[in-house]
Protein backbone atom coordinates (compact mmCIF):
# COMPACT_ATOMS: atom_id res chain seq x y z
CA UNK A 1 0.00 0.00 0.00
CA UNK A 2 3.31 2.32 -0.07
CA UNK A 3 1.74 3.53 -3.85
CA UNK A 4 -0.95 5.11 -2.35
CA UNK A 5 -0.89 9.18 -2.41
CA UNK A 6 -2.79 9.94 0.36
CA UNK A 7 -4.65 7.58 3.21
CA UNK A 8 -6.66 8.77 6.39
CA UNK A 9 -6.14 8.84 9.97
CA UNK A 10 -8.42 8.65 12.44
CA UNK A 11 -9.32 8.68 16.27
CA UNK A 12 -11.93 7.63 18.01
CA UNK A 13 -13.13 8.23 21.99
CA UNK A 14 -13.13 3.73 22.49
CA UNK A 15 -9.81 3.10 22.90
CA UNK A 16 -10.12 -0.63 23.37
CA UNK A 17 -8.65 -1.50 19.82
CA UNK A 18 -6.51 1.03 19.19
CA UNK A 19 -5.91 4.86 19.71
CA UNK A 20 -5.49 5.95 16.19
CA UNK A 21 -5.64 4.11 13.02
CA UNK A 22 -4.40 4.90 9.17
CA UNK A 23 -7.09 3.93 6.63
CA UNK A 24 -7.21 3.69 2.85
CA UNK A 25 -9.75 6.30 1.65
CA UNK A 26 -10.59 4.19 -1.33
CA UNK A 27 -11.34 1.34 -0.29
CA UNK A 28 -12.19 1.58 3.55
CA UNK A 29 -9.10 -1.01 4.38
CA UNK A 30 -7.52 -0.88 7.57
CA UNK A 31 -3.85 0.16 7.07
CA UNK A 32 -2.05 0.40 10.42
CA UNK A 33 -3.25 0.77 14.05
CA UNK A 34 -1.23 2.37 16.96
CA UNK A 35 -2.16 1.39 20.39
CA UNK A 36 -1.52 2.08 24.03
CA UNK A 37 -2.27 5.84 23.78
CA UNK A 38 -5.77 5.70 25.77
CA UNK A 39 -8.16 8.21 24.07
CA UNK A 40 -7.03 10.93 22.21
CA UNK A 41 -8.30 14.36 23.16
CA UNK A 42 -9.79 16.36 20.51
CA UNK A 43 -7.68 18.51 17.44
CA UNK A 44 -4.34 17.03 19.04
CA UNK A 45 -3.56 14.35 16.80
CA UNK A 46 -0.22 15.65 14.74
CA UNK A 47 3.10 14.08 12.98
CA UNK A 48 6.33 14.96 14.29
CA UNK A 49 8.35 15.28 10.89
CA UNK A 50 7.40 12.22 8.54
CA UNK A 51 9.28 10.01 11.49
CA UNK A 52 6.49 9.99 14.44
CA UNK A 53 2.96 10.21 15.60
CA UNK A 54 2.09 11.95 18.29
CA UNK A 55 -1.50 12.76 20.30
CA UNK A 56 -2.61 13.48 23.83
CA UNK A 57 -4.43 11.47 26.29
CA UNK A 58 -7.54 12.66 27.17
CA UNK A 59 -7.05 11.61 30.88
CA UNK A 60 -3.96 12.06 31.72
CA UNK A 61 -1.29 14.35 31.23
CA UNK A 62 0.87 12.73 28.78
CA UNK A 63 2.01 13.15 25.46
CA UNK A 64 2.26 9.48 23.41
CA UNK A 65 4.69 9.12 20.39
CA UNK A 66 4.55 6.57 18.09
CA UNK A 67 7.31 5.61 15.36
CA UNK A 68 5.13 5.62 12.52
CA UNK A 69 6.35 2.04 11.54
CA UNK A 70 4.97 0.33 14.96
CA UNK A 71 1.92 -0.46 16.99
CA UNK A 72 3.87 0.55 20.04
CA UNK A 73 4.73 4.01 21.73
CA UNK A 74 8.44 5.00 21.92
CA UNK A 75 9.94 2.82 24.46
CA UNK A 76 12.48 4.13 26.92
CA UNK A 77 11.21 7.64 27.03
CA UNK A 78 7.90 9.30 28.84
CA UNK A 79 6.26 12.43 27.82
CA UNK A 80 5.09 13.95 30.86
CA UNK A 81 3.31 17.38 30.06
CA UNK A 82 2.93 19.95 32.90
CA UNK A 83 -1.14 19.31 33.17
CA UNK A 84 -3.69 17.77 31.28
CA UNK A 85 -3.88 19.60 27.70
CA UNK A 86 -6.56 20.52 25.75
CA UNK A 87 -4.91 21.23 22.37
CA UNK A 88 -1.57 20.42 20.53
CA UNK A 89 0.59 21.52 17.62
CA UNK A 90 3.54 20.69 16.12
CA UNK A 91 5.67 22.71 13.32
CA UNK A 92 5.60 21.25 10.00
CA UNK A 93 9.57 20.24 10.28
CA UNK A 94 9.24 18.81 13.79
CA UNK A 95 11.28 21.27 15.37
CA UNK A 96 8.88 22.71 17.68
CA UNK A 97 5.60 21.79 19.47
CA UNK A 98 2.91 24.00 21.19
CA UNK A 99 0.11 22.71 24.24
CA UNK A 100 -2.50 24.19 25.51
CA UNK A 101 -3.01 23.39 29.07
CA UNK A 102 -6.03 25.33 30.99
CA UNK A 103 -5.64 28.97 29.48
CA UNK A 104 -1.57 28.71 29.15
CA UNK A 105 0.17 27.95 25.92
CA UNK A 106 3.56 25.78 26.26
CA UNK A 107 6.29 25.81 23.62
CA UNK A 108 8.87 23.57 23.70
CA UNK A 109 11.89 22.55 21.76
CA UNK A 110 11.61 18.66 20.57
CA UNK A 111 14.80 17.82 20.20
CA UNK A 112 16.27 19.63 23.35
CA UNK A 113 12.75 18.74 25.38
CA UNK A 114 13.70 22.37 26.62
CA UNK A 115 11.13 24.59 27.56
CA UNK A 116 11.08 27.62 25.71
CA UNK A 117 8.03 29.93 27.19
CA UNK A 118 4.59 29.88 28.84
CA UNK A 119 2.63 32.23 27.14
CA UNK A 120 -0.68 32.96 29.66
CA UNK A 121 -2.82 35.92 27.44
CA UNK A 122 -5.98 33.68 27.33
CA UNK A 123 -8.54 33.92 30.10
CA UNK A 124 -10.21 30.48 29.81
CA UNK A 125 -9.20 26.96 28.26
CA UNK A 126 -7.23 26.97 25.40
CA UNK A 127 -9.11 24.82 22.58
CA UNK A 128 -7.33 24.84 19.29
CA UNK A 129 -3.69 25.63 18.55
CA UNK A 130 -2.70 25.18 14.57
CA UNK A 131 0.67 26.53 12.94
CA UNK A 132 0.39 28.46 9.56
CA UNK A 133 2.18 25.60 6.56
CA UNK A 134 5.70 27.42 6.90
CA UNK A 135 6.02 27.31 10.70
CA UNK A 136 6.64 30.82 11.50
CA UNK A 137 3.49 31.71 13.25
CA UNK A 138 0.68 29.55 14.95
CA UNK A 139 -3.26 30.71 16.06
CA UNK A 140 -4.64 29.83 19.44
CA UNK A 141 -7.81 29.78 20.10
CA UNK A 142 -9.72 29.43 23.65
CA UNK A 143 -13.71 29.04 25.34
CA UNK A 144 -13.30 33.11 25.92
CA UNK A 145 -14.09 33.46 22.66
CA UNK A 146 -10.95 35.00 21.51
CA UNK A 147 -8.17 33.95 18.42
CA UNK A 148 -4.83 35.57 18.60
CA UNK A 149 -1.43 34.87 16.32
CA UNK A 150 1.62 34.40 17.27
CA UNK A 151 5.29 35.14 15.72
CA UNK A 152 7.18 31.43 16.78
CA UNK A 153 10.61 33.80 16.37
CA UNK A 154 9.14 36.44 18.69
CA UNK A 155 8.04 34.01 21.57
CA UNK A 156 10.66 31.66 21.60
CA UNK A 157 13.11 34.07 21.79
CA UNK A 158 14.77 35.75 25.19
CA UNK A 159 16.14 39.12 25.06
CA UNK A 160 20.02 38.69 25.95
CA UNK A 161 19.11 34.70 26.61
CA UNK A 162 18.23 35.75 30.09
CA UNK A 163 16.83 33.35 32.63
CA UNK A 164 13.02 33.16 32.20
CA UNK A 165 11.32 32.21 35.25
CA UNK A 166 7.65 31.40 35.83
CA UNK A 167 7.09 34.61 37.13
CA UNK A 168 8.41 37.20 33.82
CA UNK A 169 7.20 34.11 31.54
CA UNK A 170 3.84 34.74 28.72
CA UNK A 171 4.88 38.53 28.67
CA UNK A 172 4.70 38.23 24.86
CA UNK A 173 2.74 40.25 22.86
CA UNK A 174 0.72 38.75 20.12
CA UNK A 175 0.42 40.15 15.88
CA UNK A 176 -3.47 39.80 16.15
CA UNK A 177 -6.01 39.49 18.57
CA UNK A 178 -9.28 38.78 17.55
CA UNK A 179 -12.10 39.29 19.68
CA UNK A 180 -15.10 39.17 18.09
CA UNK A 181 -16.96 35.66 19.11
CA UNK A 182 -18.66 35.66 21.83
CA UNK A 183 -18.51 32.21 22.77
CA UNK A 184 -16.00 29.41 22.64
CA UNK A 185 -13.96 28.95 19.23
CA UNK A 186 -14.91 25.39 18.21
CA UNK A 187 -12.60 25.07 14.66
CA UNK A 188 -10.43 27.02 12.69
CA UNK A 189 -9.07 27.13 9.25
CA UNK A 190 -5.46 28.69 8.13
CA UNK A 191 -4.73 28.86 4.01
CA UNK A 192 -2.01 27.60 3.20
CA UNK A 193 -0.48 31.13 1.82
CA UNK A 194 -0.01 31.48 5.87
CA UNK A 195 0.21 34.98 6.87
CA UNK A 196 -0.52 35.95 3.34
CA UNK A 197 -3.70 34.39 3.13
CA UNK A 198 -7.06 34.23 5.37
CA UNK A 199 -8.04 32.82 8.27
CA UNK A 200 -11.13 30.73 8.98
CA UNK A 201 -13.23 30.34 12.44
CA UNK A 202 -16.24 28.77 13.50
CA UNK A 203 -17.34 29.32 17.04
CA UNK A 204 -20.61 28.18 19.21
CA UNK A 205 -22.64 31.26 19.17
CA UNK A 206 -23.57 30.53 15.07
CA UNK A 207 -20.99 32.46 13.38
CA UNK A 208 -18.47 31.63 10.78
CA UNK A 209 -15.78 34.68 10.68
CA UNK A 210 -12.99 35.14 7.55
CA UNK A 211 -9.84 37.39 8.29
CA UNK A 212 -7.07 39.14 6.14
CA UNK A 213 -4.10 38.05 7.89
CA UNK A 214 -1.80 40.29 6.34
CA UNK A 215 -3.71 43.41 7.87
CA UNK A 216 -5.72 42.09 10.61
CA UNK A 217 -9.01 42.79 9.92
CA UNK A 218 -12.36 41.00 9.39
CA UNK A 219 -13.87 40.54 6.44
CA UNK A 220 -16.68 38.60 6.14
CA UNK A 221 -19.10 37.47 9.45
CA UNK A 222 -21.93 34.16 8.36
CA UNK A 223 -24.31 33.86 10.89
CA UNK A 224 -26.21 30.62 11.36
CA UNK A 225 -29.19 29.35 12.58
CA UNK A 226 -27.20 26.49 14.16
CA UNK A 227 -24.28 26.23 16.46
CA UNK A 228 -21.17 25.59 14.34
CA UNK A 229 -18.49 22.84 15.04
CA UNK A 230 -16.02 22.60 12.63
CA UNK A 231 -14.75 24.72 9.21
CA UNK A 232 -12.85 23.31 6.09
CA UNK A 233 -12.14 24.41 2.72
CA UNK A 234 -11.60 23.22 -0.65
CA UNK A 235 -7.98 22.78 -2.76
CA UNK A 236 -8.58 25.79 -4.36
CA UNK A 237 -10.02 27.57 -1.14
CA UNK A 238 -13.12 28.81 -3.25
CA UNK A 239 -15.87 26.99 -1.34
CA UNK A 240 -15.88 26.48 2.65
CA UNK A 241 -17.53 23.32 4.48
CA UNK A 242 -19.04 24.45 7.99
CA UNK A 243 -20.38 21.46 10.13
CA UNK A 244 -22.86 21.93 12.42
CA UNK A 245 -23.81 20.52 16.01
CA UNK A 246 -26.87 19.49 14.71
CA UNK A 247 -24.90 17.05 11.95
CA UNK A 248 -24.96 19.29 8.70
CA UNK A 249 -22.39 20.33 6.39
CA UNK A 250 -22.97 23.77 4.36
CA UNK A 251 -21.12 24.26 1.95
CA UNK A 252 -20.67 28.28 1.15
CA UNK A 253 -19.05 29.53 -1.64
CA UNK A 254 -16.44 32.19 -1.58
CA UNK A 255 -16.81 33.13 -5.39
CA UNK A 256 -19.17 35.73 -5.22
CA UNK A 257 -19.23 37.59 -2.02
CA UNK A 258 -21.88 39.80 -0.37
CA UNK A 259 -22.23 43.34 -0.36
CA UNK A 260 -22.15 43.38 3.52
CA UNK A 261 -19.95 42.20 5.80
CA UNK A 262 -22.91 40.79 7.98
CA UNK A 263 -24.14 37.96 6.36
CA UNK A 264 -27.65 35.56 7.59
CA UNK A 265 -27.48 32.53 5.73
CA UNK A 266 -30.60 30.02 6.06
CA UNK A 267 -31.53 26.91 5.26
CA UNK A 268 -33.30 27.40 1.95
CA UNK A 269 -30.70 30.00 0.63
CA UNK A 270 -30.20 27.65 -2.19
CA UNK A 271 -27.31 26.02 -0.39
CA UNK A 272 -25.45 22.67 -0.61
CA UNK A 273 -26.18 20.86 2.30
CA UNK A 274 -24.78 17.34 3.20
CA UNK A 275 -27.62 15.63 5.67
CA UNK A 276 -26.98 12.18 6.95
CA UNK A 277 -24.78 12.79 10.51
CA UNK A 278 -27.62 12.22 13.52
CA UNK A 279 -24.86 14.61 15.91
CA UNK A 280 -22.32 17.37 15.98
CA UNK A 281 -20.09 17.26 12.93
CA UNK A 282 -16.27 17.20 14.53
CA UNK A 283 -13.58 17.03 11.90
CA UNK A 284 -13.48 17.89 8.18
CA UNK A 285 -11.20 17.50 5.85
CA UNK A 286 -10.78 17.63 1.86
CA UNK A 287 -8.59 15.03 -0.30
CA UNK A 288 -5.83 15.87 -1.86
CA UNK A 289 -7.67 15.77 -5.62
CA UNK A 290 -10.20 17.91 -4.03
CA UNK A 291 -13.26 15.44 -5.11
CA UNK A 292 -14.03 13.72 -1.70
CA UNK A 293 -15.25 15.20 1.99
CA UNK A 294 -14.49 13.52 5.15
CA UNK A 295 -16.62 14.09 8.10
CA UNK A 296 -16.37 12.49 11.43
CA UNK A 297 -19.33 13.10 13.82
CA UNK A 298 -20.07 12.27 17.45
CA UNK A 299 -22.26 10.12 16.05
CA UNK A 300 -19.63 7.07 15.34
CA UNK A 301 -19.60 7.52 11.98
CA UNK A 302 -16.87 8.86 9.43
CA UNK A 303 -18.44 9.55 6.18
CA UNK A 304 -16.63 10.23 2.62
CA UNK A 305 -18.68 12.30 0.61
CA UNK A 306 -18.79 12.78 -3.22
CA UNK A 307 -19.12 16.94 -3.65
CA UNK A 308 -20.32 17.40 -6.85
CA UNK A 309 -23.21 15.28 -6.09
CA UNK A 310 -22.88 15.70 -2.30
CA UNK A 311 -23.93 11.71 -1.81
CA UNK A 312 -21.86 9.49 0.55
CA UNK A 313 -19.44 7.64 -1.41
CA UNK A 314 -18.35 5.22 2.05
CA UNK A 315 -19.06 4.75 5.32
CA UNK A 316 -16.18 3.56 7.93
CA UNK A 317 -17.80 3.04 11.48
CA UNK A 318 -15.84 3.05 14.68
CA UNK A 319 -16.48 2.40 18.32
CA UNK A 320 -16.84 5.97 19.98
CA UNK A 321 -17.02 9.39 18.56
CA UNK A 322 -14.74 10.88 16.53
CA UNK A 323 -12.00 12.91 18.05
CA UNK A 324 -9.69 13.43 14.71
CA UNK A 325 -9.49 13.03 11.39
CA UNK A 326 -8.13 14.40 7.96
CA UNK A 327 -6.58 13.27 4.99
CA UNK A 328 -2.59 13.11 4.96
CA UNK A 329 -0.10 12.03 2.28
CA UNK A 330 0.98 8.42 2.74
CA UNK A 331 4.61 8.35 4.43
CA UNK A 332 6.89 5.79 3.34
CA UNK A 333 7.99 5.25 7.02
CA UNK A 334 5.06 3.68 7.53
CA UNK A 335 5.49 0.17 5.59
CA UNK A 336 8.96 -0.38 6.54
CA UNK A 337 10.35 -2.70 8.95
CA UNK A 338 13.39 -0.86 9.90
CA UNK A 339 14.37 2.91 9.46
CA UNK A 340 16.11 5.47 10.90
CA UNK A 341 14.26 8.29 12.26
CA UNK A 342 15.52 11.93 10.96
CA UNK A 343 14.16 13.41 14.33
CA UNK A 344 15.67 13.34 17.79
CA UNK A 345 13.55 13.27 20.32
CA UNK A 346 14.02 14.47 23.91
CA UNK A 347 11.30 14.31 27.85
CA UNK A 348 9.98 17.44 27.63
CA UNK A 349 10.99 19.82 30.96
CA UNK A 350 7.61 21.00 32.99
CA UNK A 351 8.82 24.31 34.24
CA UNK A 352 10.99 27.37 33.73
CA UNK A 353 12.82 27.33 36.49
CA UNK A 354 16.66 26.42 36.19
CA UNK A 355 19.92 27.18 36.89
CA UNK A 356 21.69 30.21 35.65
CA UNK A 357 24.69 27.75 34.17
CA UNK A 358 22.23 25.65 32.84
CA UNK A 359 20.68 28.56 30.71
CA UNK A 360 21.83 27.99 26.42
CA UNK A 361 21.46 30.09 23.53
CA UNK A 362 18.59 28.43 21.08
CA UNK A 363 18.30 29.14 17.64
CA UNK A 364 15.04 29.40 15.88
CA UNK A 365 15.39 28.23 12.71
CA UNK A 366 12.34 29.67 10.51
CA UNK A 367 11.53 28.74 6.97
CA UNK A 368 10.75 31.63 4.70
CA UNK A 369 9.25 29.74 1.80
CA UNK A 370 5.15 28.46 1.78
CA UNK A 371 4.96 25.17 0.91
CA UNK A 372 1.11 26.02 -1.06
CA UNK A 373 0.73 22.22 -1.46
CA UNK A 374 1.43 18.90 0.79
CA UNK A 375 4.17 17.14 -0.51
CA UNK A 376 4.84 13.73 -0.89
CA UNK A 377 8.16 12.88 0.32
CA UNK A 378 9.76 9.81 -0.66
CA UNK A 379 7.42 7.73 -2.50
CA UNK A 380 8.16 4.18 -3.56
CA UNK A 381 7.01 4.84 -7.40
CA UNK A 382 10.24 5.74 -9.14
CA UNK A 383 8.83 8.56 -11.55
CA UNK A 384 12.23 8.45 -13.05
CA UNK A 385 11.26 6.52 -15.74
CA UNK A 386 7.82 7.73 -16.37
CA UNK A 387 9.36 11.39 -16.71
CA UNK A 388 11.97 10.39 -19.00
CA UNK A 389 9.42 8.81 -20.84
CA UNK A 390 7.24 11.66 -21.34
CA UNK A 391 10.20 13.81 -22.25
CA UNK A 392 11.35 11.99 -24.94
CA UNK A 393 7.57 11.64 -26.32
CA UNK A 394 7.35 15.25 -25.89
CA UNK A 395 10.87 15.59 -27.85
CA UNK A 396 9.09 13.34 -30.60
CA UNK A 397 5.69 15.32 -31.23
CA UNK A 398 7.92 18.52 -30.94
CA UNK A 399 10.00 16.84 -33.72
CA UNK A 400 7.50 15.64 -35.69
CA UNK A 401 5.67 19.38 -35.58
CA UNK A 402 8.71 21.10 -36.65
CA UNK A 403 9.17 18.59 -39.88
CA UNK A 404 5.31 19.30 -40.74
CA UNK A 405 5.89 23.46 -40.64
CA UNK A 406 9.10 22.69 -42.15
CA UNK A 407 7.38 20.78 -45.50
CA UNK A 408 4.39 23.15 -45.22
CA UNK A 409 6.87 26.41 -45.51
CA UNK A 410 8.64 24.63 -48.19
CA UNK A 411 5.03 24.36 -50.28
CA UNK A 412 4.53 28.10 -49.19
CA UNK A 413 7.25 29.14 -50.53
CA UNK A 414 7.38 26.77 -53.79
CA UNK A 415 3.65 28.59 -54.32
CA UNK A 416 4.53 32.13 -54.29
CA UNK A 417 7.98 31.13 -56.45
CA UNK A 418 5.00 30.00 -58.80
CA UNK A 419 2.88 32.58 -58.45
CA UNK A 420 5.63 35.50 -58.79
CA UNK A 421 6.80 33.64 -62.35
CA UNK A 422 3.35 33.44 -63.89
CA UNK A 423 2.47 37.59 -62.91
CA UNK A 424 5.95 38.46 -64.28
CA UNK A 425 5.45 36.21 -67.75
CA UNK A 426 1.81 37.51 -68.07
CA UNK A 427 3.46 41.16 -67.65
CA UNK A 428 6.00 40.23 -70.12
CA UNK A 429 3.16 39.25 -72.87
CA UNK A 430 0.96 42.00 -72.58
CA UNK A 431 3.38 44.17 -73.74
CA UNK A 432 4.06 43.25 -77.31
CA UNK A 433 0.66 43.27 -77.85
CA UNK A 434 -0.30 46.84 -76.51
CA UNK A 435 2.52 47.91 -78.71
CA UNK A 436 1.04 46.32 -82.11
CA UNK A 437 -2.15 47.76 -81.70
CA UNK A 438 -0.57 51.12 -81.21
CA UNK A 439 1.45 50.67 -84.40
CA UNK A 440 -1.68 49.38 -86.18
CA UNK A 441 -3.60 52.51 -85.12
CA UNK A 442 -0.80 54.80 -86.20
CA UNK A 443 -0.65 52.71 -89.86
CA UNK A 444 -4.56 53.07 -90.61
CA UNK A 445 -4.11 56.88 -89.84
CA UNK A 446 -1.65 57.80 -92.31
CA UNK A 447 -4.02 55.03 -94.66
CA UNK A 448 -6.96 57.46 -94.44
CA UNK A 449 -4.49 60.88 -94.17
CA UNK A 450 -3.25 59.59 -97.82
CA UNK A 451 -6.61 58.78 -99.27
CA UNK A 452 -7.56 62.41 -98.12
CA UNK A 453 -4.90 63.83 -100.24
Amino acid sequence: MSNLLEVLITCDSNNTLWTCSIWDSHTGTNLMTYKGGGTAENHTLSFIGSDYLAVVQKTKPVLHVWPLNSQQTVQGMRFILPGKASAFAVTPDGSYCVAGIEEKIYLWQISSGSLLTIINRHYQKVNLLKFTSDGRFFISAAEDGMVMVWSLATVAANPEVELVTQTIAGQHDPAYIFSDHSLPVTDLYISKTGMHGRLFTVSSDRSCKVYDLTCGEMLLNLIFDEPLSAIVLDVLELNAFIGTTEGKIFQCSLTNPPRNRDVLVNNGDNMNIFSSHTKAVTCLSISLNGDILMSGSNDEQLILWHIRSRQPVRVIRHKGPITNAFFTTNYDAIYKQDFTPGIVLHSLERTLEKNSENVSEIEVLVKKDSNFWPTCGDMSIDTTHYDSFAATEVDIVSKQNETKLKEELEKMKLINSNLYALSIQNTLKTIPIELEKKKITVHKKKKNKSHLK
